[in-house]
């Protein structure tokens, strides 16, 4: 499964290709729901990642979408926007990078964002290794 096309290329992981994290939560993966658990990121190419579920060996492809560059090196991290208890996968940083990827908001995100209007949401951060 292949979610949104290609916007900027970015050197994202080059120095590593995969890096993992776990989860605590269960979340979405635009339109896929993922269960809390450990996951790999793996860089495929130079355009392809894949969010791999370790416990459940099943995984979803990403194109790389938005690039954004920090001021500084980022450690490798997965950055979620919470809205209420549900949490959707927002950015991935790769290793020791200045470099991250920005996931556009699905369709679903969009709509539990418009229905937590009076709920801020939150920035959840989930270190990767």
């Amino acid at each position: 499964m292949l979610a949104v096309a290609l916007i900027v290329s970015v050197p994202f992981m080059q120095a590593q290709t995969r890096v993992q994290a776990d989860v605590p939560f269960a979340f979405n993966l635009q339109d896929s729901a993922m269960p809390a658990g450990s996951y790999q990121i793996i860089a495929l190419d130079d355009q392809v990642l894949e969010v791999w579920n370790l416990d459940e060996h099943r995984g979803q492809l990403l194109l790389k979408q938005v690039g954004i560059e920090a001021s500084q090196a980022q450690s490798p991290k997965m950055v979620f926007h919470k809205y209420g208890d549900r949490y959707f996968l927002s950015q991935i940083w790769g290793a020791d990078s200045r470099y991250g990827i920005q996931l556009a908001e699905s369709k679903l995100e969009k709509e539990v964002k418009m229905a937590a209007v009076r709920h801020t949401p939150e920035t959840v951060i989930v270190a990767m290794k």
